[in-house]
């Protein structure tokens, strides 16, 4: 898709052709288009929050890191997050935990139990160290360990 949005631009042309426009969705996979981050794969309400905060099933704590899990009635695992501004007071970098939590999730979420998760950071970690840490918590809890 790039390589053709690339060659257009260079063409001077604003826009594809049907024809472009075919071959670039064949290009994309069924795959790729299925990960995605959709409200029903989010816990939305605090009610539900606070049950698996309360009395959650599992519980795996590495580091700065816990993540804390409880059968829901979905068909499908749903993911809450909590990155306090005490630990991380920067927002940028909040967010920058938060956005690579979403995206382990999203590319792992098929493999997942249908639980809610909830992760919480307690301290600024960084990115590669935050990665390591959810694939080996994401990888316990699909494997249905600790």
């Amino acid at each position: 898709m790039v390589f053709v949005l690339e060659w257009r631009q260079k063409q001077g042309a604003k826009c594809l052709t049907l024809a472009e426009r075919k071959v670039v969705s064949a290009l994309l996979s069924d795959t790729d288009m299925k990960q995605g981050f959709p409200k029903q794969a989010r816990i939305l309400q605090g009610t539900e929050y606070s049950l698996v905060l309360r009395r959650p099933q599992k519980k795996l704590v590495e580091g700065a890191v816990q993540m804390k899990t409880r059968d829901n009635g979905c068909e499908r695992a749903r993911l809450g997050l909590i990155v306090p501004k005490r630990g991380t007071a920067k927002a940028h970098d909040r967010n920058r935990i938060k956005r690579v939590i979403r995206e382990l999730f999203r590319t792992s979420q098929q493999d997942l139990p249908a639980k809610d998760i909830v992760i919480q950071v307690f301290n600024k970690i960084p990115a590669n160290q935050l990665r390591e840490t959810l694939t080996k918590q994401f990888a316990k809890l699909s494997a249905g360990g600790a």
